[in-house]
Parts: structure tokens; sequence; C-alpha cells
């Protein structure tokens, strides 16, 4: 009789625990239909996201089925990631007005609440997530060393490693290869030239008894690391939506520990190079971000970790975003022989004499190719805006919802891009589409349908660098080689699955046939 007691207050409990856990994931499902605002059920657990939680496909495909089925009536719906409500934004010219007229309403970037002040500091300088004032200050410190004068005036050094790149192809025993890690070595080769003023040597050949990873640069090797680590704290915010709380109790790192290191002590070896260079009366300033940030240092009392975790934005900016730039533009030429062969034509009438940063900065269809790349894999694809100032906003049937601070607010850039009514055959690679004589690019930003890059105040400030790097990248090695997909390389433009930087699905392997 006992043990029947004992059998049921356990099933007692365990249903009472059931009941409460239930109750806690359910407690805000209510949430946009009490406000009036429409949106697909949310389920227990995964909320608007049951593919993308199991990992059946990427976030952004979820919220692009949403985007298509509510665009038509809706400018915005009501979305929750497993317990959480975010307003779900499907309208564009909304969208535009949130991220510029409406900017002091939403201010702030949602992952400024994904890093921990107690676990680590560099990533708290980034423009990116720093918020309020802050943000306003690290961006204004930052911005002078990405001008287009100081970017021009590196133009020599992005042709030099674009050379290195050729180089490198040649001399490679098979024409097949890895196009993203190459893309890699050319931007941390450079990359490592504009912030430190250093020789990366990124381009070493690996020997038949090492690993390929053995060849690269420790500037190389530690970008890699902190993309790794990001990605997985992006999984691990991902997998605790339901329980933020554990957040707290177990805070993560976007950057390791090592990579915070590395950049700390790179930065004082570099700042000590020059200090000696200058006692000996060799010093001559080159104009790179290091010089930038030691003007800035005394001005702005800026302290160690947050000179080095500006040298850490810039590195992912102009390392990875370009690289993803780069990797995807030579992925679509190579898929399309035409596109491929007017380019490069394009390139090849260049006078030799004329061959300058801004010739090829003014050479339309190279612009209309990266842009149309953007278009396809932006790298800003999903904007996280958190309301920072109380503010309403009506729907397309003139209801209204008001949001208050704290509140998430997504866009969709990725369902712009690839919506329609908006390009027509979006899936398909077509330059032309941004040519001057159709409106170029300012039409589509006008309709607020094209912002890879962001928009407003918070627009990416490493836009013109990582186009810049592109530019040459792909001007250098299309005049240099024809460039073809492998026979195992996919057709279509299914993106990868866990990529919070935007990625075709699988490697992409191109072959490079020399032409000269």
């Amino acid at each position: 009789m006992l043990s029947f007691t004992v059998i049921g207050v356990f099933c007692l409990f365990v249903s009472v625990i059931f009941t409460l856990v239930t109750l806690y994931l359910r407690w805000h499902f209510d949430y946009w239909r009490k406000r009036g605002v429409h949106g697909p059920q949310p389920n227990l657990l995964t909320g608007t996201f049951p593919k993308s939680s199991a990992g059946q496909c990427n976030l952004l495909e979820e919220l692009h089925e949403i985007y298509l089925r509510y665009k038509a009536t809706q400018k915005y719906v009501g979305i929750f990631t497993a317990r959480t409500p975010k307003l779900f934004i499907c309208d564009p010219q909304l969208a535009l007005q949130i991220l510029t007229q409406h900017f002091k309403h939403f201010r702030d970037n949602e992952s400024s609440q994904w890093t921990n002040a107690h676990v680590e500091q560099m990533r708290l300088s980034s423009p990116f997530v720093s918020i309020g004032e802050e943000w306003k200050a690290r961006r204004s410190e930052l911005v002078p060393a990405l001008t287009l004068n100081k970017i021009r005036s590196f133009y020599s050094v992005m042709r030099d490693s674009a050379q290195k790149t050729i180089d490198f192809l040649a001399a490679a025993s098979t024409q097949t290869q890895d196009v993203k890690e190459v893309a890699n070595r050319y931007t941390a080769q450079f990359m490592s030239n504009f912030i430190w003023g250093i020789e990366a040597n990124a381009f070493a050949v690996p020997s038949k008894t090492t690993a390929p990873s053995a060849s690269l640069s420790p500037v190389h090797c530690m970008a890699r690391d902190i993309i790794s680590q990001s990605l997985q704290c992006v999984r691990y915010y991902g997998r605790t939506a339901a329980w933020p709380w554990l957040r707290k109790l177990h805070p993560v790192r976007f950057f390791p520990i090592a990579a915070d290191r590395f950049f700390q002590q790179l930065l004082v070896d570099a700042v000590k190079a020059r200090s000696k260079q200058a006692t000996e009366g060799g010093g001559v300033r080159r104009g790179d971000v290091i010089d930038h940030l030691q003007q800035l240092r005394d001005k702005k009392s800026l302290n160690g970790i947050q000179i080095a975790g500006h040298t850490t934005t810039i590195l992912i900016d102009g390392y990875e975003t370009a690289a993803i730039l780069i990797a995807h533009c030579l992925l679509l030429l190579a898929r399309n022989a035409r596109v491929q062969q007017k380019l490069r034509e394009e390139l090849l009438s260049i006078d030799g004499a004329d061959d300058s940063f801004d010739v090829l900065n003014e050479l339309p269809y190279l612009e209309q190719c990266l842009q149309e790349t953007l278009r396809l894999f932006p790298p800003l694809s999903t904007l996280f805006k958190l309301c920072t100032k109380t503010i309403t906003l009506q729907n397309a049937d003139k209801s209204i919802v008001t949001l208050h601070p704290g509140d998430a607010v997504y866009i969709s850039t990725y369902s712009f891009h690839r919506d329609a009514d908006y390009f027509e055959n979006p899936e398909t690679f077509w330059p032309e589409r941004f040519a001057e004589e159709l409106g170029g690019v300012r039409k589509y930003r006008e309709m607020g349908v094209f912002m890879p890059f962001g928009d407003g105040p918070r627009m990416c400030p490493g836009m013109k660098l990582g186009l810049a790097e592109a530019k040459v990248a792909v001007s250098e090695l299309v005049r240099s080689f024809q460039v073809t997909p492998a026979s195992n390389m996919r057709t279509d433009n299914k993106i990868a699955a866990d990529s919070f930087l935007l990625t075709l699905d699988g490697t992409i392997e191109l072959e490079f046939k020399r032409l000269n």
C-alpha cells in the first residue's frame, strides 16, 4: 500500500512539473493575438521555427516562407523564437523607415544582448554590438580608418595580395580549389597589412606531410577561430531560446580567449615596433589602422582592449565578409560563361596606364556583378533590431501595434532580395538588372528591397572596404583565369543550414585554368 502511495505522489509531482513547464513555454503564445497582430501558430519549444530548430534548414528559409505567406496582406506579423515574441517586418518601406526615419526608436541591435561584459571585453568595442551613446562613440572611432581615401592608398597592397593569389593558384598541383579558403588567404594577406602593417605570408604552400591548415598564417588561423567560435555561440543562443536564464548561468564567448590574447599581443608588438622606428629616426606613417588608432588613443583615452577590439572588428569585416563575397561572386561567374566573358572584356579594355583604383571602382559591369552577388548572398541577411523608444506602427488594415523598449524586430533582407515582385527571376544571376539605365542600385535601395549591408546610421562601416577587396580580387582572377565549377558543385543557391553569415550549402569548389 505504501509503495502505491509513493508512486502516486511521484506521478503527481511529475504531472505538476510538466504542467508548470508547459505553462512557462506557452505563456506568451497569445502575445500577438491579444494585440491584434496576425502570424503563424507557434509550437512548443521551437516557436515559429520548427524546421530550423531541428537543423533541417536555415532560419532564413522559414522566415522566407512566412514572408511569402503574409506579405500581400500584412506589413508585419508576430513570430516566436521558442517562447519569445518578435515582430517580423514584411513591408520593405516599413523596414526602411525602421532603419532610417525611425532609427532613434530602433537604435540597438539584438546581438548586443549576446555578449556578457563579465566574460569578454574586446567584442564590446564593436559598433555592431555596442548600445546607446557607446555605439555612436565606437563607430565614430572606426569610420575615419575606413574612408575611400584610406582604402585607395592601399590599392597597390590589394593588388599585390591578388597577385600572390594568382601565383598560388598557378602553382597549385590541381586546378580545383576550395575558393572560399583561397579567398580567405587573400583577405588575411591584405588585412594583416592594412591593419597592422605586417606581412602575413598567407600563401605558404603546405608540404605533402602536413595538413593544409599548417600553412595558414597566425592571423588567418585566429580569424578563422573567431568565426568558428561565433557560429558555436549563435547555435548556443538558438538552443537556449526557451531558457534564456541559462545564458546568465553559463555565458559563452564569441571570441576565443586565445584569439583575444593573440590580437592584444599583436597590437603591443606593432606599437613597440613603430616606437622603435620613430626613436631610430626611421618611422614613417603608413596610414594603416594602427596609425589611426594610435592617434585616437590619447584624444579619446582608449585603452588597449578597446584598441585591440577595433582591430578585430575591422579584421572580421575585411577577412570573412569580403571572402564570402569573393567566393560567391566567382561561383556565380563560373556558372555563367556569358557573364564571365562580358566581365573579362570590360576588364581587359582598361589601358595599363589607366589601371587605377578609381578606374576599377567605376567599372559598371564589375559593380553590377558584385551587387547581384550581394543580392543573392547578402552579408547581413537578417537584421535583428531592438526597440529603444516606444513607437506605434500601423499595419496594412490600419490596425496598430505599440512597441516598447526591449521588443525585438526582425527584417529579412534575404526575403526582399528574392522576391519576384521586385526582382524578376530572383534565383537567376543577372547582373544587368543593376544597370544604371534601369535605375541601378539606387532604385532598389529607395524601394527598401536591397540592403545587403543594412541601411541607415548603423549600416555596416566596413562596406566600402569589403567591396574594394572584392573588386580587386575578382578583377585580377577573371583577367588571369577561366573559372568553371568543379564537377561535383551544386547548381542551385541553397544556403547552409548553420550559416549566420550567408553561405552556400557545401564547399565552393572551382577550377582555374590559366589564360596567360
